[in-house]
């Protein structure tokens, strides 16, 4: 082993006693996880002596439950990762959430995305990618995006709120969030995520098959009733 080139080592030449050393530090379902990614390693770790001390939590028994259930060639139904309940697939589209207006297309069809959802994350949670930060009279006044961690277990996007989670078995993934900065007391009384088709090519490619996001606010001031803003400068084709 020590003199095997570094580019030939990799965990599967690792002996089995320094594999089972590495499985004791993982969680149950981050054991059978790890079995499942070869068949040697599959063989090296043997399941029941690694569980036997170990108490399964509830997202762990999910985990479990979802590395041995059979994949269906066309499954209608998914698991959310923070309600741990079970939705049709539309469901997992931004385009189902109150928070999202969905863009009619050419074709008579609806855009199933409006904004980004994290993989395996239910439309519900939509408001859960956005925040309004109050600034001073006269401050910063504008929505933007930023590429943010989440945790899949409470939700907490990881520098908007501190999380306590101690589940060892839901991943943190990257989110595209958002952030209202308002520094008045009339706008954003509500807030609605819609797409429009941009009105020039973007990188050669037609206008009619990129969108911008913008979204649209309910005021409070006397006779202004709508506003519209556009969410940083991406644009999706």
């Amino acid at each position: 082993m020590l003199n095997m080139p570094l580019s030939a080592i990799s965990l599967l030449n690792l002996p089995p006693e320094l594999i089972l050393e590495i499985a004791h530090y993982l969680p149950a379902d981050g054991i059978l996880a790890l079995k499942f990614t070869h068949r040697v390693l599959n063989y090296s770790l043997p399941l029941a002596p690694l569980l036997r001390k170990q108490t399964l939590s509830r997202c762990a028994r999910l985990a479990v439950r979802g590395y041995l259930t059979k994949p269906t060639p066309n499954p209608t139904h998914q698991r959310c990762l923070l309600c741990k309940a079970v939705y049709p697939l539309k469901s997992f589209r931004s385009a189902s959430s109150p928070a999202c207006a969905p863009l009619s297309l050419s074709n008579g069809s609806e855009q199933t995305e409006v904004v980004e959802l994290p993989q395996r994350l239910c439309a519900w949670h939509v408001g859960r990618l956005a925040r309004i930060v109050h600034t001073e009279p006269g401050g910063r006044n504008e929505w933007i995006d930023s590429m943010e961690e989440m945790c899949m277990h409470c939700g907490a996007v990881q520098s908007w709120s501190k999380c306590d989670c101690k589940c060892e078995s839901c991943p943190v993934r990257a989110v595209t969030a958002y952030t209202r900065y308002l520094n008045n007391n009339t706008e954003c009384r509500t807030f609605v995520f819609y797409r429009e088709f941009a009105a020039d090519s973007v990188a050669g490619l037609p206008a009619a098959t990129c969108s911008q996001l913008f979204v649209r606010e309910t005021c409070s001031e006397p006779g202004v009733y709508l506003g519209m803003s556009r969410v940083g400068d991406r644009v999706r084709c």
